[in-house]
């Protein structure tokens, strides 16, 4: 055993692209024991037209399960070994179609017997506790339900959420609320007199008005918060929301926004207002249109660096 079979998963790519390496070079060698010119890399391509004699790129493409360019690569190099042909489409002339030429029908005959060969030998091989062709079929439907990427996304972001919970503010997250937003006001705006008197504060500027302040915790660490101020009995202001810089693309974003929308239902609000910058809170601004906000004429502010007003019926 060695360090790529101690790797377990993580190592799958690499010890598939070594067990695809040996199976090349020893189908090489079967052919030139034959004295056959032929490459493996060539026979997705050669078996697929055999079977199915005249195709499309894209449906041969779609066939051998390969991307357009590398279904491309190889069938300019198989039309210099003059195995293939390509013609338009009798009914749609940009559409190109490719099939076998003579030459490469009378080698797919001379090499019958080979293959017929090569698949009992990899059969014999194949046949035992944990059958590998049996393994690869399943394999191949598990990414066909769901790429690789995806459930990384979808097991990293389970593992996020669960660590995720979302508190109501106590006196113990004073610190945490100035702290989280005062970092990002000023990396990118000015800090005016109005965020040091909300972020002294809190407690008086939200809370004693009637609205709220979400504080998230990552593994009971504040990394997050989000405030409600109540604007009239019907609508609440949504304001200084943030995420440490560390946790970002974690969608934890998300998780707090729609939190906050159900803090604003709970309390009665029919609708949210929030101000925003168009340049220094882009990702903001996708954030709150994804949440359902939308844009209305700017009026209200209290921020000089607010650009943008946005609204949500609730």
């Amino acid at each position: 055993m060695n360090i790529f079979n101690e790797a377990g998963g993580l190592s799958v790519s690499t010890r598939l692209q070594r067990l695809s390496e040996q199976f090349r070079k020893d189908g090489i060698l079967v052919y030139q024991s034959y004295n056959i010119d032929f490459e493996p890399k060539w026979f997705p391509v050669i078996y697929a037209l055999h079977l199915k004699s005249t195709l499309s790129i894209l449906e041969l493409s779609e066939e051998i399960g390969y991307a357009h360019p590398s279904t491309i690569s190889l069938l300019k190099e198989l039309e210099k070994k003059e195995l293939i042909e390509s013609f338009k489409n009798e009914k749609d002339e940009r559409k190109r179609m490719v099939r076998l030429t003579p030459k490469a029908k009378n080698l797919v005959e001379e090499m019958q017997p080979v293959w017929n060969k090569m698949k009992q030998t990899v059969e014999e091989m194949a046949d035992t506790a944990n059958n590998l062709l049996l393994a690869m079929d399943e394999m191949e439907y598990q990414l066909k339900k769901e790429g690789f990427f995806d459930r990384y996304q979808r097991i990293s972001q389970q593992e996020t959420d669960s660590a995720v919970r979302i508190v109501e503010y106590a006196p113990e997250y004073a610190q945490a609320f100035y702290d989280l937003n005062f970092a990002w006001i000023s990396e990118t705006y000015e800090v005016e007199e109005e965020d040091e008197k909300v972020l002294n504060d809190p407690e008086k500027y939200y809370l004693k008005e009637g609205g709220a302040i979400l504080i998230t915790l990552y593994q009971d660490e504040p990394v997050g918060t989000c405030a409600l101020k109540k604007v009239s009995p019907d609508v609440m202001e949504m304001s200084k929301m943030t995420v440490s810089k560390k946790m970002r693309g974690k969608k934890i974003g998300d998780l707090l926004g729609r939190a906050v929308i159900q803090k604003a239902k709970d309390l009665g609000a029919k609708k949210m207002i929030l101000f925003s910058n168009k340049k220094g809170s882009a990702a903001g601004i996708n954030l709150y249109k994804k949440l359902g906000f939308i844009e209305v004429p700017l009026i209200g502010q209290d921020y000089k660096r607010a650009d943008i007003k946005m609204e949500l019926d609730l």
